[in-house]
């Protein structure tokens, strides 16, 4: 019960240190952290999509809004396959349907709060002290890339490192090796939940050279490490598969944005000269102690942190845990450097798949761990030292050393920005942190030696640290870079654009036919629609299904076969026709009188053999899609209506459209195809008056379903076996790694 208590305790602290360290978003209601053009361009849509569905029509799997509609859990970023994002879509929406800010902000300090208190407990599971899991609990959830990413989904895979590396640890100090081991697969597994892939890609080269590492450790092949690595292999598989089976079918059928002259498919490599681009700047190494010095990522952890890792590292080097955690974190930063690094472009070249992972500068995240946990090991190795510190200089005691270089450090620090001062006329470079980052290594170093010369308690040298470093970390976090006041019409500009014009959103949805709306010339956000509950052609997306790029989409006559009936501008364009709506904002809504029906019937089907083919009917026979439909696959055998004028007489109504539910009211005067403008894709279920009928995939990337004459009910439903099955592994993982934890036997 004390046990419990304690922990609950510790919880509560960790939470309210996060919640005052981020203090503008949980106290003062003014500030968001969804601002910048990713996040609310993207990550804030695609979340609303889902809250929407879960409210409304149950489990979320598909996206209609976007690109003719995408699947959620195949694109992975979503993050649809997370169970902490359920937990956010759960909480009850605002009086517009949307998601509050006051939750999303809660939420950015539920993922920080996961990452302090994991990091806090493995602190604790290697002995370390509590003062001292305290202190890396704050480094590395308020530094390095944790304090200063802001995409979820990538967050969301960092949190779990620390859980993975307690087992992973625990394993290879040969402690239940089989049990532990599938405690860190498992826990890795649920890491790639998460929906991005770049965070876990890089966290398993560190798990697998902890891995081999163990094996190999007496100079020949340990079997029984080898047994525990093969098993937290395949928990790693089943715990992970609810998102990477659907992430596995959606790249292989999908081509991807990589920051390249052209998009990628799965059997493309990342061309290395993304990597290049994407490589940390030398001159970030400065951004480890100076906040902001860096280019890209932030490695930025602190003076105080790195000066505790460094005693850690120097004083403790025979724990085999310390150089397991200095590897870590020398080796994230050496292959962070992209191609300033031989040993990153050979990985890039010979390990599967580590090319889709095309930002080297994010594997920092590693570094920032070790960092953090290497500290609390130089905490609690300064703090048991007690010989002074004239005695632990003369004896090359490396307290004393790192006393010395840390005042060193911050002496010549401000000396050069006195010199700066000097030649700029008292103006100091960026925002003065330099300054700031000086003066708390020498106040760290006048720490140190009050501590050593027994001029200060152990118990007022843990409080008094804590309060510098947070001063220290401080400066370089997110409060400072990230949040966006809502007064800020500037800064806040993407967030005020996404959530803007719902008066025409309300008139969009209020027309018949749920055709679809374009936003030509990015006069506001592409994904707006996705956020207010309108369907848009086209879409700001990471990677889209190889159909939807197999014609030339960005034409008029396309849009027209894909429903856009309506564009939002302030003046009309030359796709536009007659304005319909205007909103307060200025924007106007122009109705495209040619534009498709979502739904309709034909009654011919022409076979094509390529994409070319298939493109030119649509550019050049528009009008003849009205009664024909083009297809890859054999023509399957369609009678001929008696009467010309019969198709005039059939009626195709969308009656609703929720995403992994589409339902239609169809009266046909003889058999006929009916052609549903959405984005084909596996997992599709039809039925016709209940009854299963097959899905053609037409007009290039449109479904196809052929209905007999009269009158009729069709439904399409998202079923994808593939997530399904995805969700049975990760249950049987989740399941088979609680019942070996409570094994006696193994």
């Amino acid at each position: 019960m004390n046990r419990v208590s304690r922990a609950l305790k510790i919880s509560v602290l960790l939470l309210v240190i996060i919640a005052g360290f981020y203090w503008r978003v949980t106290l003062t209601g003014q500030y968001d952290w969804m601002w910048s053009p990713d996040q609310a361009t993207q990550v804030l849509p695609w979340f609303q999509v889902q809250a929407r569905q879960w409210h409304q029509h149950g489990f979320p799997m598909w996206d209609q809004y976007l690109w003719g509609g995408q699947p959620l859990f195949g694109q992975a970023q979503p993050g649809s396959a997370y169970p902490l994002n359920w937990l956010l879509f759960w909480l009850p929406l605002d009086g517009a349907g949307h998601l509050r800010p006051l939750y999303l902000n809660w939420y950015f300090i539920a993922i920080h709060f996961m990452a302090a208190l994991f990091c806090y407990r493995l602190c604790r599971d290697l002995g370390r002290s509590q003062n001292a899991s305290l202190l890396a609990a704050m480094i590395f959830t308020f530094a390095g890339y944790i304090g200063s990413t802001s995409w979820p989904q990538m967050l969301n895979g960092a949190v779990w490192i620390p859980l993975v590396f307690l087992y992973l640890l625990r394993a290879g100090a040969r402690k239940r090796m089989v049990v532990n081991g599938a405690l860190a697969g498992a826990f890795f597994g649920v890491a790639w939940l998460s929906g991005h892939h770049q965070v876990p890609m890089f966290t398993s080269l560190a798990f697998a050279g902890a891995w081999l590492y163990f094996i190999f450790r007496e100079g020949r092949l340990d079997w029984l490490m080898a047994r525990a690595a093969a098993i937290s292999l395949v928990f790693v598989a089943l715990c992970g598969a609810f998102q990477i089976l659907p992430a596995l079918e959606y790249g292989h059928l999908a081509r991807r944005w990589v920051g390249a002259a052209d998009s990628v498919g799965w059997s493309d490599a990342v061309p290395y000269y993304v990597h290049e681009k994407y490589g940390l700047a030398p001159v970030s190494f400065l951004g480890i102690v100076f906040p902001g010095a860096h280019e890209g990522v932030d490695p930025f952890i602190g003076i105080v942190a790195l000066a505790l890792a460094a005693l850690a590292v120097a004083a403790c080097w025979k724990d085999w845990r310390v150089r397991v955690l200095f590897a870590v974190g020398v080796g994230a930063m050496v292959y962070a450097l992209g191609q300033l690094s031989v040993f990153q472009g050979v990985l890039y070249a010979i390990v599967p798949s580590l090319d889709k992972a095309r930002s080297p500068a994010s594997a920092t995240v590693l570094f920032g761990f070790a960092g953090a946990v290497l500290a609390a090991f130089g905490f609690d190795r300064w703090l048991s030292e007690t010989a002074s510190v004239l005695a632990s200089v003369l004896s090359s005691a490396w307290p004393g050393r790192i006393m010395l270089a840390t005042l060193g450090f911050g002496l010549l620090t401000l000396a050069g920005c006195l010199l700066v001062v000097l030649a700029n006329k008292m103006e100091l470079p960026g925002d003065g942190t330099v300054l700031t980052v000086a003066l708390i290594a020498v106040a760290f170093a006048a720490l140190m030696y009050a501590v050593a010369s027994g001029n200060l308690s152990r118990k007022s040298a843990g409080v008094l640290t804590a309060l510098l470093l947070v001063f220290d970390l401080y400066q370089g976090s997110t409060n400072l870079r990230t949040f966006a006041a809502r007064a800020d019409s500037n800064r806040d500009r993407f967030m005020l654009s996404m959530t803007g014009n719902a008066d025409i959103a309300a008139f969009l949805r209020s027309q018949p036919g749920i055709q679809r709306t374009e936003v030509p010339d990015e006069a506001f956000l592409p994904n707006w629609g996705a956020y207010h509950d309108v369907p848009m052609f086209g879409g700001y997306l990471a990677s889209v299904t190889t159909n939807m790029l197999s014609f030339e989409f960005h034409r008029d006559q396309a849009k027209k076969l894909w429903g856009v009936a309506y564009q939002i501008s302030a003046k009309p364009s030359a796709y536009a026709g007659q304005e319909v709506f205007g909103g307060a904002s200025g924007m106007k809504v122009y109705k495209q009188p040619a534009a498709f029906p979502r739904a309709w019937a034909v009654h011919k089907l022409v076979r094509v053999t390529s994409d070319d083919q298939a493109n030119w009917y649509i550019m050049e026979r528009l009008d003849d899609l009205h009664s024909e439909a083009v297809m890859f696959d054999p023509v399957p055998a369609l009678p001929t209506c008696i009467a010309p004028a019969s198709a005039a007489a059939d009626s195709v109504e969308l009656k609703e459209d929720h995403g992994s539910r589409v339902s239609l009211s169809v009266r046909l005067s003889c058999p006929a195809m009916i052609v549903v403008s959405d984005t084909y894709f596996p997992g599709w279920r039809a039925y016709v008056d209940g009854a299963a009928a097959r899905i053609y995939q037409v007009n290039a990337a449109m479904r196809g379903i052929i209905a007999p004459a009269g009158v009729h009910s069709v439904t399409m439903r998202y079923r994808p076996m593939v997530v399904y099955e995805g969700a049975a592994l990760t249950f049987l993982g989740i399941l088979g790694a609680a019942l070996l934890a409570r094994s006696k036997r193994l």
